[in-house]
């Protein structure tokens, strides 16, 4: 450990839109003593890690951005290197770059009672002393793996859909691609598009609602960029659009509407009925995640992808064996099988006091945070898209530009009033949970007859905001004093 940290007031880990929202408010309520923390030698967070075939956002772009610095989109669903040159520009229109800190992948952490300042603990050796530290990463960041019998053994590739090989080519090679959601209904039809042989392993069925994606024409981009109005028109139709989705979430009766579009685009687009009922969800939209493609039913008709449902029991050498007893001979194998997300806690670095940790708060407590943004016990930390957070219906930009506000106007207020040791009591985190279990034990997510990350395998959905993306926007609002422990400077912590 390094005897003289470098110190600072806030450390922010990772440079995706968490942290670098973050970053940006911190700015505008005065505070510039902060740095960046990035585990990987560029910024960027998912759009930076995940490259494979056909990676694309699956919410329309307008809405996909910063409502205070719009993306100059090129279609109506960006595709991965406009992303990923929006978060570059982003980092440069706010003059984040300086306060980067690459290759410092975070280790873990130890609050000093003393100073009241965090420690925090980078894989090279390298110390931070930070007042307040901002997890800008939580869910779908740890990759899923399935623990199948002789992966050892495949003779062939096999990679994540979140760390594609870059110098993969899939011309002419038979692809097993395992799973069925967002990165897998893109992946599926990219790859069968650049001439490969395609195996779909499919557990369980997506609802797939059409995309309508197609290429912005340049007079209607030039309208967007020079006349604000227009833009956020169309922002707030979008928007409107995508809260029916939720309305459909909390109230059942409106499902059939959305499940009778998706219905209408498998007949439309899959003409042998056998394949059409292994496509068809015995479950209620909404209860996984819908996925949006217009390719993706289309490409179970083609000859060069074929749809295994049947469960995948080991890996040979030379591919995949299903119960039934079949080997599918593959070349390679795509893991698009998703994130730890009820169980990503104890992969990530730990935080701890001397009488507390992050991984013993979820094991005492599960998934569960102080309106998703703080821990009990735990001071001066604090998260962007943690417990409870997640808006399945939209884009999660609704969710992380208050949120983002909300912990930098909080940090703010510790400095203003001098506190050094913030932390939201045990019963104002047991209120949030409480008020998330019971909104959430009866909705599509819960009883919709799927499993899904959103709920444990005890039936608690951890995952979902108890609400509307209005109701984030309101909560978000409010730093409420009251719910936190806090403790002045003293002589000891009060240098900065």
């Amino acid at each position: 450990m390094s005897e003289v940290p470098e110190r600072c007031e806030v450390a922010v880990i990772g440079s995706g839109f968490s942290g670098l929202g973050v970053a940006i408010n911190l700015k505008r309520c005065g505070i510039e003593d902060f740095v960046i923390l990035e585990r990987a030698e560029s910024v960027g967070g998912t759009w930076r890690d995940n490259v494979y075939p056909g990676c694309a956002v699956d919410v329309p772009s307008v809405l996909y951005s910063y409502s205070f610095f719009p993306g100059d989109w090129s279609r109506l669903f960006a595709t991965q290197p406009e992303l990923r040159a929006y978060t570059e520009s982003v980092v440069d229109a706010f003059d984040l770059r300086r306060h980067v800190r690459r290759e410092s992948e975070v280790v873990g952490a130890e609050f000093d009672e003393s100073e009241h300042r965090w420690r925090v603990r980078s894989a090279d050796g390298r110390v931070i002393s930070a007042r307040a530290v901002v997890m800008g990463y939580f869910s779908l960041h740890v990759p899923f793996v399935p623990d199948v019998p002789g992966r050892e053994l495949f003779r062939g590739v096999q990679m994540h859909s979140g760390s594609w090989h870059s110098g993969f080519q899939p011309e002419g090679k038979r692809i097993a691609v395992v799973g069925s959601g967002a990165s897998a209904v893109q992946i599926v039809p990219a790859l069968a598009r650049a001439g490969a042989q395609v195996v779909s392993f499919q557990r369980s069925p997506a609802w797939v609602l059409p995309r309508g994606d197609r290429a912005i024409p340049g007079p209607v981009r030039t309208v967007l960029r020079e006349f604000p109005p227009a833009r956020l028109a169309l922002r707030g139709m979008v928007f409107s659009l995508l809260e029916l989705v939720h309305l459909a979430e909390f109230h059942p009766r409106l499902l059939p509407v959305f499940e009778q579009v998706c219905l209408r685009a498998l007949r439309r687009q899959v003409p042998d009925p056998r394949i059409r009922e292994k496509l068809r969800p015995d479950y209620r939209f909404g209860c996984k995640r819908p996925m949006v493609s217009d390719e993706y039913y289309a490409a179970f008709a083609r000859d060069d992808v074929d749809l295994v449902t049947e469960k995948i029991v080991d890996l040979t050498p030379s591919g995949v064996r299903t119960a039934d007893g079949v080997v599918h001979e593959v070349d390679a194998i795509v893991w698009a099988t998703g994130y730890h997300v009820q169980d990503s806690i104890p992969r990530f670095p730990d935080f701890r006091t001397a009488a507390f940790s992050l991984r013993e708060s979820y094991e005492r407590n599960g998934f569960a945070a102080y309106r998703g943004i703080a821990f009990a016990g735990l001071p001066n930390l604090f998260c962007v898209t943690g417990p409870n957070t997640a808006l399945p219906h939209t884009s999660q930009f609704q969710a992380i530009e208050p949120t983002t506000r909300l912990i930098a106007r909080t940090i703010a207020h510790m400095r203003e009033r001098a506190v050094t040791r913030y932390t939201p009591t045990d019963a104002a985190q047991h209120r949030f949970v409480a008020h998330c279990r019971r909104v959430l034990a009866d909705r599509v997510w819960t009883i919709g007859g799927c499993t899904s990350y959103f709920v444990t395998p005890t039936g608690t959905n951890t995952l979902t905001w108890p609400g509307s993306t209005r109701s984030v926007r309101r909560d978000r609002r409010h730093i409420r004093p009251e719910d936190w422990d806090r403790r002045p400077a003293t002589a000891e912590s009060s240098t900065a």
